[in-house]
């Protein structure tokens, strides 16, 4: 029985000490982050073959709309190779087509002053302004090229005027 109130006692005891943390009054905080994810210049981009969506623009119904596809981004004339090969199953499945030719392979893509340069292995001028309109989106929807505002397209001697994304 003794024993037993020691041990209740105890228990009292240790309840009536708490943790060892003495009581404070309220102390203040800072506020709660706001702002961009990253600073200005970083866009937190994944390493080298994350995997991420990419945006393609196909046409579907006589228009050009966005359609994300998950995998690693290729380098922007890799974004015209995918656009000539045309949609994968699923969005082939949901009525997307394309209309930029295989035969504007290989295409090469720089960047000047506030544009993109795309020049593709085939006349330009021979493209439908669908297919145009599919290239520039695109491009231009990149996270690499997102600074830039205008995509000029040139091949075959010939070269466009400059373009902006018009869905």
């Amino acid at each position: 029985m003794i024993r037993r109130a020691v041990c209740v006692l105890a228990a009292v005891a240790l309840l009536a000490t708490g943790c060892g943390v003495r009581p404070s009054g309220v102390i203040p905080g800072n506020g709660a982050p706001s702002g961009p994810a990253y600073p200005p210049g970083q866009s937190g981009t994944p390493a080298p073959g994350a995997r991420q969506d990419v945006v393609l623009y196909f046409v579907r119904g006589g228009s050009v709309i966005p359609v994300s596809r998950s995998g690693p981004p290729p380098e922007p004339a890799g974004l015209i190779g995918m656009l000539a090969a045309g949609p994968d199953r699923r969005s082939g499945a949901g009525g997307f087509t394309t209309e930029v030719p295989q035969s504007a392979l290989p295409a090469t893509v720089t960047t000047a002053d506030t544009s993109v340069q795309a020049n593709l292995n085939s006349d330009v001028t021979t493209l439908s302004a669908t297919a145009a309109d599919q290239i520039v989106c695109t491009l231009l929807s990149d996270d690499s090229l997102a600074e830039l505002t205008t995509v000029v397209l040139s091949g075959g001697g010939r070269t466009l005027p400059a373009a902006r994304c018009h869905p």
